[in-house]
């Protein structure tokens, strides 16, 4: 049982034709949800399905060489490496030289950072810290599949040395598995309702998926122990049975529910059912054993890793959705470059490397990548790889915020700490895009207190926003009324200002929040823009295309400015237009010469401010 035993000893589970099959109906559960997620709208699910298999597979090796004295951390460790690193690397390999031609520097830095988290097995957990699967920018992250890799060699660490020092301790191992099973479910369900993205990604709210399979694994090696011999029509029910369940989740289920959660039980069960039923149960003899299935079920690992970053990377080039036609393209390129690895570098290194210079090569490889993809992380995606000045663009934002902790808030500050002068910033993120260029021109001399949140200081009855954050922002107010304060400026995404409603609340906008400044200034907001599509047009001549533009937001930032002037408005308050500006012709200067007026799609830099802005500064320096 020592990690130099001979692999020519070690236990090997029977090739089950059927489990390639139920590979297949994972993979293409995932393919057609990544290609065209309103059509098959749970097919993330097959990631449960793969969860289930592994698990089985896995432990089947672990728990037979246990039994047989024969088990080998060097053994399992070494068919590991020569199963995932061959097509991994190929896969990270062609992403960090398809970036390095056709990326925009801010592109490829986040590939990179994926490719070095990806190379790690850590992408779990760089996803959980920057957002949900399924939230919008989600096509923008070309590796994020490889989340479920990074969970299952988690696993692949944990499991084998937990098993291996139970057997030494003589512990019953189903009963092992089982308690662990459980305390991961019931982690994952008291996770999913108070971190649901937690709950997604951590290793630890994922491994009872695959302990089920390992439960089976146990029932499967100990038939007589559990159940004893089930029959035929017993095996058929749970074949048809599993299928129901697994085909019923990809097609009904949807990103809005609770996942995993209690809803991952159907997937995992239905896949445990279809496994169990063993290669004679009717659904596995009769499509799962199919020659089609087989074919797909033996290149869905490289055709996991492949179709992802090929859809990802495609609707990244092409700046927009993918057609039918084009994601269909997109998922045949994946199959043939997947048939291509499974038969060109998987096959012959997985019989051919067995330790040696071999395997010090593939470790190497992976390493490499991932280094190379930390170092470009690190350089903001190398923009030196072009052949035009880097594109200049500051943030907006001081870089402080307002801070809740133990029921107080302590709002962002900055500017000259020492100031008797104070100029109040509100409003929401059109506030905030100001908060750079303002501390630039006039932080010497004033203090800045922001206060960013909608428009919860605008509301008619004071404090009448019930909103716990809301309320600790109207006791700020309320404190400042006892100061003398040089300026407020009120700054949010306008609407057109027509009716008597919008005209309305733009009246109880002068007043203030009650407050008695010396001088107010109310600031207009700027359109949407495709940033990516502008910094792309900057960077790479291939990409140059029109960049869409936001019509609708253009005629409510005109009528905005008419509407205005035409109110009646205190002595001491002056509308700031950015628009004017930043558009002054209808199309917005989004970048000029090698800088960038926006920050990001919604936003101005620092430099966008100042030069969009230059009314509001001068009028708040005296």
């Amino acid at each position: 049982m020592s990690s130099s035993t001979s692999s020519s000893y070690q236990i090997h589970p029977k090739y089950r034709p059927d489990i390639d099959g139920l590979r297949a109906v994972a993979i293409l559960s995932v393919l057609f949800f990544h290609a065209f997620p309103q059509v098959v709208r749970g097919g993330f699910v097959g990631v449960d399905v793969f969860f289930v298999i592994s698990g089985y597979l896995i432990s089947t090796i672990i728990y037979s060489n246990l039994q047989n004295g024969s088990f080998s951390f060097k053994d399992f460790y070494l068919r590991r490496i020569r199963r995932i690193f061959p097509a991994l690397f190929a896969v990270l390999a062609s992403a960090f030289i398809f970036g390095w031609f056709f990326l925009t520097p801010r592109e490829y830095e986040t590939l990179n950072q994926q490719i070095a988290a990806g190379a790690g097995f850590i992408s779990n957990f760089i996803f959980w810290r920057q957002s949900g699967y399924f939230d919008i920018a989600a096509d923008k992250k070309p590796l994020l599949h490889l989340w479920s890799l990074a969970v299952e060699e988690q696993f692949y660490i944990f499991w084998p040395l937990l098993l291996w020092a139970s057997w030494r301790l003589r512990a019953n191992l189903l009963m092992v598995t089982a308690v662990v099973a459980i305390s991961s479910f019931g982690l994952n369900i008291s996770k999913i309702g108070i971190d649901p993205i937690g709950a997604f990604y951590a290793p630890q709210t994922r491994f009872w998926e695959l302990l089920i399979g390992a439960m089976l694994a146990y029932v499967t090696l100990h038939p007589q122990r559990i159940f004893g011999v089930v029959g035929s029509k017993l095996k058929d029910i749970a074949s048809i049975a599993g299928l129901i369940l697994v085909l019923g989740s990809a097609l009904l289920f949807n990103k809005a529910l609770a996942f995993p959660g209690w809803w991952a039980l159907i997937p995992v069960v239905g896949s445990t059912l279809l496994i169990f039923s063993g290669p004679d149960g009717i659904i596995n003899r009769t499509l799962l054993r199919s020659k089609a299935m087989i074919w797909v079920g033996l290149i869905s690992y490289p055709l996991y890793l492949w179709h992802w970053p090929i859809l990802s990377l495609a609707r990244i080039y092409l700046g927009a959705s993918l057609s039918v036609p084009e994601a269909l393209l997109a998922l045949a390129v994946a199959v043939i470059l997947a048939r291509i690895t499974f038969l060109f570098i998987e096959k012959p290194i997985r019989h051919s490397v067995n330790g040696g210079i071999g395997l010090y090569l593939l470790i190497a490889a992976v390493l490499g990548i991932g280094i190379a993809g930390y170092f470009v992380k690190e350089a903001n995606g190398l923009s030196a790889r072009f052949n035009v000045p880097e594109l200049h663009r500051e943030n907006q934002l001081t870089g402080c915020d307002n801070v809740v902790k133990d029921g107080v808030l302590y709002p962002c500050t900055f500017g000259n700490p020492n100031s008797d002068e104070i100029i109040l910033i509100y409003g929401d993120s059109h506030a905030g895009h100001l908060t750079s260029a303002l501390n630039q021109e006039l932080g010497a001399k004033y203090r800045f207190i922001f206060l960013g949140y909608g428009d919860c200081l605008q509301s008619k009855v004071e404090g009448a926003d019930k909103d716990p954050l809301c309320q600790l922002m109207w006791g700020e107010v309320r404190k400042l009324r006892q100061k003398n304060l040089h300026a407020v400026v009120h700054a949010q995404r306008w609407g057109y200002m027509r009716s008597d409603v919008e005209k309305s609340a733009m009246e109880h906008a002068f007043m203030v929040a009650g407050l008695s400044p010396k001088k107010v200034a109310i600031v207009g907001s700027i359109p949407d823009v495709d940033l990516d599509c502008e910094i792309a047009n900057y960077y790479i001549p291939a990409r140059k295309k029109v960049c869409p533009r936001f019509d609708e937001q253009h005629k409510a930032n005109e009528s905005f400015i008419v509407e205005s002037k035409k109110l009646t408005k205190p002595k001491n308050l002056i509308f700031v237009y950015p628009y004017e500006k930043l558009c002054p012709s209808g199309d917005c200067k989004v970048i000029e010469g090698s800088t960038s007026h926006y920050w990001d799609d919604r936003h101005m830099s620092r430099d966008g401010a100042l030069m969009a802005a230059p009314d509001l500064i001068e009028y708040l320096r005296n």
